[in-house]
């Protein structure tokens, strides 16, 4: 779907607080209630708009690490990729996954609440799947910037 400049509009109002009414995104954009829902509905039939989520600060539930591991395969066969990407959508420790290009298969985001829960987490399920060669990892100091929203 193209999205129209009206169509960005809302989106980064949405991206921006997805818990505002019709009425508020309305008098924000100066567009009706109903244009604003009819174009909504067709952005999520669309694809356009994924869901709705609420954003958690990581430290406020204890998963205070964040690591960046770095992924390579055995082999690179659809099913052996297909399974750990399986695997990765499964966890709920990886946060983000990423097929990416250079030295690395796949690139991990992975929250836990301690450095010895990340360990055993990387020894047991990361480095003990079949399709997993090698992996390396990076503990992230700090945080400078988190941002969901994209620029629309």
């Amino acid at each position: 779907m193209r999205t129209e400049e009206n169509d960005r509009k809302i989106l980064r109002e949405l991206q921006r607080d997805a818990t505002l009414t019709l009425k508020q995104l309305s008098d924000r954009l100066a567009m009706s209630q109903s244009t604003i829902w009819r174009r909504i509905q067709d952005m999520e039939q669309s694809g356009v708009i994924l869901g709705r989520a609420t954003l958690v600060d990581p430290l406020a539930v204890g998963l205070s690490v964040c690591v960046f591991v770095h992924v390579n395969m055995v082999a690179h066969s659809t099913e052996i990729r297909g399974a750990f990407e399986l695997f990765a959508q499964e966890a709920p420790e990886i946060v983000d996954c990423y097929s990416v290009t250079g030295a690395h298969d796949y690139t991990l985001i992975v929250r836990t609440r301690s450095v010895e829960e990340f360990e055993s987490f990387l020894m047991r399920e990361v480095l003990g799947h079949p399709g997993v060669a090698t992996a390396s990892s990076n503990l992230a100091l700090r945080q400078h910037k988190r941002s969901a929203v994209l620029p629309i």
